[in-house]
Order: C-alpha cells, then structure tokens, then sequence
C-alpha cells in the first residue's frame, strides 16, 4: 500500500513539474511576442521619423543636425523602453556599479 502511495506522490510531482514548465514556456512565448511587438512599433515610429527628417532636408536642401539629433535620442529612448537603463545592463554592471 505505501508503495502506491510513494507512485502516486512521485506521479504528482512529475504532473506539478511538468505543469510549471508548461507555464514558464507560454510565459516567456508571451514575453518575446510582446517584445517582438514593441520592437516592430519602435521601428514604425522610427521609419515615420526617418521620413520626417528626409522631407526637411528635401525642403531645405540640406539635412538638419537637430532633426539627426532628434531620430538619435529617440533610438536611444526606444532602447531604453526594451532593455531598461544601460547601468543595469549585465555588459554595463561591472563599470557602473
């Protein structure tokens, strides 16, 4: 009788297991598609800026520092929306901090 019991509770935490990793692999699925959107969102913005800065210098013969400077910031904006502030970025932990 304890043997079927021993079977039974070694089978449940197989099931408990394997039920977790179930949830950690759609966790993370979600995770990357979310992150997959907000990369191709970041791109549609930073195309409609690239435009933007085109149509300037075509109307100015020239193309503008502070537009340039603008499509930089905004890069750098966008990085920072994905992977949070450079210091706490595992490559950047051990200059900062």
């Amino acid at each position: 009788m304890s043997i079927d019991n021993a079977a039974q509770r070694r089978h449940e935490e197989f099931v408990r297991q394997q039920h977790e990793r179930s949830l950690a692999n759609a966790a993370m699925q979600t995770n990357s598609a979310a992150a997959e959107l907000i990369a191709e969102r970041i791109a549609a913005k930073l195309a409609e800026q690239n435009d933007i800065i085109y149509q300037i210098g075509q109307k100015q013969g020239r193309t503008s520092f502070v537009a340039y400077l603008s499509l930089v910031i905004g890069g750098v904006a966008a990085v920072g929306q994905l992977f949070g502030p450079v210091w706490e970025w595992p490559v950047f932990k051990g200059i900062f901090g």
